[in-house]
C-alpha cells in the first residue's frame, strides 16, 4: 500500500501567498506531498490521497498549525462526506488562485471577476515550472435524498475552513514526479 510524505516545496509560492492573504480576508495554507506507490492521475486517486491526509495527523498539520478560532473554537478534522466529490478542476484551479491573488475574489474584494488571461497564465507558469500538472477541486455532494448534501459546505472536512461561500480545497498533481499539492483557501463572510 502506498503512502504520502510531506515534502519541501519544489518552487516558491511566497509571492502568490502574500497577494492572496493581502486581498479580502483570505487565509491560505498549503502543503506538498511526495507519493510512494500512489497514482495521482484520476479524481479517485486524488480522493484517496485526500482521505490519507485527513486521517494522518502529520499530513494535515499544515492546516492545524494555521487554524484560527474565528467561527469554531477547536481544530477538528473528519472524513469527507460520502457524496463529496473530487473533480477535475477544468480551469477553476488557476482562476481561483489568480482571482484571489488579484483581489478579485472574496467577500471583501471591491470588484469580483474572473481572472484574465495573463493572470491565469501566471498561475499556469508557476505550477508548470516543474512540469505538466493536473488540477482537481473538492466539491460538495449533490445527492437529492441526502440531508447533509443540502448544506452548501458539505465538502468541508475541517473547522480550518470558515464554512462560508468563500471556501476552496484545490489540488495539483505531477504524476511523473509522484508529487501532490493541496491548497486551502477560506475567507470571512
Amino acid at each position: 500500500m502506498g503512502r504520502l510524505i510531506t515534502c519541501a516545496a519544489p518552487f516558491s509560492l511566497d509571492d502568490l501567498a502574500a497577494r492572496i492573504r493581502k486581498s479580502s480576508n483570505f487565509r491560505f495554507s498549503w502543503q506538498f506531498f511526495q507519493a510512494e506507490e500512489i497514482a495521482l492521475q484520476s479524481p479517485a486517486d486524488i480522493r484517496s490521497a485526500v482521505d490519507s491526509i485527513i486521517v494522518t495527523p502529520n499530513l494535515h498539520r499544515f492546516l492545524q498549525e494555521t487554524f484560527q478560532a474565528t467561527y469554531d473554537d477547536v481544530f477538528k478534522i473528519e472524513p469527507l462526506h460520502e457524496h463529496c466529490q473530487v473533480a477535475t478542476a477544468s480551469g477553476e484551479f488557476e482562476n481561483t488562485l489568480a482571482s484571489a491573488g488579484g483581489d478579485h475574489l472574496g467577500a471583501y474584494s471591491r470588484k469580483l471577476r474572473r481572472a484574465n488571461a495573463s493572470e491565469i497564465q501566471e498561475i499556469q507558469d508557476l505550477f508548470g515550472c516543474i512540469g505538466r500538472y493536473s488540477t482537481f477541486e473538492l466539491l460538495p455532494g449533490k445527492s437529492s435524498d441526502c440531508p447533509t448534501c443540502r448544506s452548501y459546505s458539505n465538502h468541508l472536512f475541517t473547522t480550518w475552513f470558515y464554512g462560508v461561500a468563500w471556501d476552496w480545497c484545490l489540488l495539483a498533481s505531477w504524476p511523473s514526479r509522484d508529487l501532490l499539492w493541496m491548497g486551502c483557501l477560506t475567507d470571512t463572510d
